[in-house]
């Protein structure tokens, strides 16, 4: 079975986070991406900041990474996106089986 990841990133609007997500699913690079609102406080450039965003969780598989990471930089519209890769550890087996297939290129 291939290794489980779960890749998170934020957006600057709502209209760009179902864009990306979309993409992702399309392109079998992610079996699925929950959007959530979030509130995102933080330190850019020497200002601190507090902007409501869209956070991306996007379940794929180790092999489709490096290939998601390029998609969401050709697609989104920060400087500097947030995107951190996390290991799947465990989980439901016939789940992560799903993910595995869904994400086959």
């Amino acid at each position: 079975m291939a290794e489980g990841l779960v890749i998170i990133f934020s957006t600057a609007s709502e209209s760009e986070a179902p864009h990306i997500a979309q993409a992702l699913v399309m392109q079998q690079l992610a079996a699925c991406v929950n959007i959530l609102p979030v509130t995102s406080v933080y330190r850019w450039q020497g200002d601190l900041c507090k902007d409501r965003e869209s956070l991306l969780v996007i379940k794929t598989v180790q092999g489709s990474a490096e290939t998601v990471i390029q998609e969401i930089r050709r697609l989104h519209s920060y400087e500097l996106p947030e995107m951190l890769v996390i290991p799947v550890t465990g989980g439901y087996p016939p789940y992560l089986e799903w993910v595995a297939a869904e994400t086959r290129r």
